[in-house]
């Protein structure tokens, strides 16, 4: 496993392995400018492969997988000093013969599928079902006295304890410095429930990418859950807050074993795409 040093080398690495195949399947979907994130941080490493190329993004508590493969071909890699996650989208019932030789492969190496997801998105246009929604959330919000607002600086830290629960695995998350948690929550890109005391009760990530918005990590404290409504709440919020940003769709993603939120989701409005996620991992 060798550090990825610029991002001329991943290209160059990149062109050389295209052009010993004919062409190349991928999991890899992340931008240049991500790219060049993980060099910049340096945790951006490679594995060469007879017929492709690895890429391993270091996540601090594991290593993220992104393959550059010949259709057919086996990926090649061993245990290393940390776990490995490597994930594969594809369109449900459409799951293509290369897909499953690869996932053979997989089982083969030691990796076991983790758990599956299904993107749930949406439509913005339903912008008046929202606006009932948020009125009944209103009004719980009201009755218990809590408010919602930007997250706060000094509430990071107990939102990275609140994510610390049976319900995300170590997966879910992609490690952030502290210096890019602050710029994100000076982004406004962090919302939560605060009580009658300002203290953070519950909280969202969101992300606008071009027209869509996405959501991840929604959190509520313990004490708070199964309760108050606080998640249903903040998710009605953020996705008014999509509506008056005339985004067209709140794009999410939730794992199918998860019965509870999958329901939360389906309640709210969100219905499936179609697209299914499997996280496939190596202790």
């Amino acid at each position: 496993m060798k550090l990825v040093q610029s991002i001329d080398e991943y290209l160059a690495l990149l062109k050389k392995s295209k052009q010993k195949c004919d062409r190349l399947i991928t999991n890899s979907y992340i931008s240049i400018e991500v790219l060049k994130r993980y060099i910049t941080l340096k945790r951006l490493y490679y594995i060469q492969q007879e017929k492709g190329i690895l890429f391993l993004c270091d996540e601090e508590k594991y290593y993220r997988l992104l393959y550059w493969l010949e259709p057919g071909k086996k990926i090649s890699i061993s245990k290393l000093d940390k776990s490995i996650a490597l994930r594969n989208i594809y369109k449900e019932g459409k799951k293509k013969e290369e897909l499953l030789l690869l996932e053979k492969n997989l089982c083969q190496l030691g990796f076991k599928n983790e758990y599956t997801a299904i993107e749930m998105c949406v439509p913005i246009q339903a912008g008046k079902t929202i606006e009932r929604q948020k009125n009944v959330y209103q009004r719980i919000l009201k009755k218990g006295k809590f408010c919602i607002d930007y997250m706060k600086e000094a509430d990071l830290e107990q939102m990275l304890q609140m994510r610390k629960t049976k319900e995300f695995h170590t997966y879910n998350f992609e490690f952030k410095t502290l210096e890019e948690y602050c710029a994100e929550i000076q982004n406004k890109q962090y919302w939560g429930v605060y009580n009658e005391q300002k203290i953070m009760c519950a909280c969202i990530y969101v992300e606008p990418v071009l027209e869509i918005m996405t959501g991840d990590g929604i959190c509520v404290e313990q004490k708070y859950r199964n309760t108050y409504g606080l998640g249903a709440a903040l998710m009605i919020h953020v996705l008014n807050e999509a509506v008056n940003g005339q985004k067209k769709n709140y794009v999410s993603w939730c794992e199918l074993e998860n019965v509870n939120s999958m329901k939360f989701h389906e309640n709210i409005g969100f219905e499936k795409t179609g697209k299914i996620s499997n996280e496939w991992v190596m202790e």
